[in-house]
């Protein structure tokens, strides 16, 4: 059997818990399309997805239905993976963008990409913080987090899954209690890792690195970025935000084209600045130690950058 296929049906084992929706709250037509599909009639189920497609507007709620059901049924891992990053990059507002952040997640695992599976799950996490969807995908991040050694990710997902749980979230909360030990001293070493922060002040490498995504960085980021990042006062150190950096250019839609490469990718991507050089930051953490963890976690994905003071808000 060709591997693709292996992986394919190794995948839609795993996203089998929470493959059926209930039925009151989609189309019939796409409930029709499942049974089919689940009775055998592959082809013909999926040509009722793809003749609602060919008959409905791209850019409407109903378009992105569509292509989740098209995902959901479809015979390959590669055409689910593209139907559903469209939906997580076109579509961020329907009610299907946060399964598929999380069936782009569980893909990606199955490919053993865990850098890439943690990007989703913490975009979905950030983006779609509420619904039993979102507690789902944080009880997962939490689990990779820890096989990772990334106790800082790892707690605070236990924290946000904890928030979502509903009272009959049994198992869930089981694996969130056998997590619970492992989180006891991370509140103190975050407290710890503030106060350090707070006798530092800007980054002195703000330089604008180039990331691996084919960006070429601008000049003229040097001393004088330097020099910005250093005059943030020491009273203000307590209120600062860190961010990674990746790049720096010299016009603005070179920025915002890598901006926008990475916010598909899953991260949370800014154009910073109204004169060159335009800086392009992703994220924005408390203090230093937890951008220095996201930048590492970032390099494992090929996305190289340097922690900087953030801009204020």
């Amino acid at each position: 059997m060709d591997r693709a296929v292996i992986v394919w049906l190794i995948a839609m084992a795993a996203l089998a818990p929470s493959r059926t929706v209930a039925q009151a709250t989609t189309d019939p037509v796409f409930v029709r399309a499942q049974q089919m599909v689940t009775a055998g009639q592959d082809s013909a189920g999926r040509a009722v997805v793809d003749s609602v497609l060919a008959a409905t507007v791209e850019g409407t709620p109903r378009y992105a239905e569509a292509l989740f059901w098209r995902a959901t049924l479809s015979r390959t891992a590669a055409a689910a993976e593209r139907d559903y990053r469209r939906i997580s990059v076109e579509y961020p507002l329907s009610p299907r963008a946060q399964e598929a952040l999380l069936r782009l997640a569980q893909l990606e695992m199955t490919r053993g990409d865990r850098a890439s599976a943690r990007a989703h799950l913490e975009r979905l996490q950030r983006e779609h913080p509420t619904g039993a969807t979102s507690t789902r995908a944080s009880v997962t991040l939490a689990r990779m987090a820890f096989d990772d050694g990334d106790f800082v990710v790892g707690c605070a997902a236990v924290s946000a899954a904890r928030a979502g749980l509903a009272p009959g979230d049994v198992e869930l909360r089981n694996q969130l209690d056998y997590y619970g030990p492992r989180c006891a001293n991370v509140a103190a070493r975050d407290t710890a890792g503030a106060r350090a922060d707070s006798g530092t002040t800007g980054s002195a490498t703000d330089a604008g690195p180039g990331s691996s995504l084919g960006s070429s960085p601008g000049t003229g980021d040097g001393a004088a970025g330097r020099t910005r990042e250093a005059a943030t006062p020491a009273g203000g150190a307590s209120r600062s935000e860190f961010s990674v950096q990746v790049a720096a250019y010299d016009t603005r839609a070179g920025a915002a084209a890598l901006a926008k490469r990475l916010s598909a990718r899953g991260y949370a991507a800014r154009v910073v600045g109204d004169t060159k050089p335009y800086r392009v930051r992703v994220g924005r953490y408390p203090t230093r130690a937890r951008a220095t963890e996201a930048m590492r976690q970032m390099s494992r994905a090929n996305v190289r950058g340097v922690v900087v003071e953030a801009e204020r808000r």
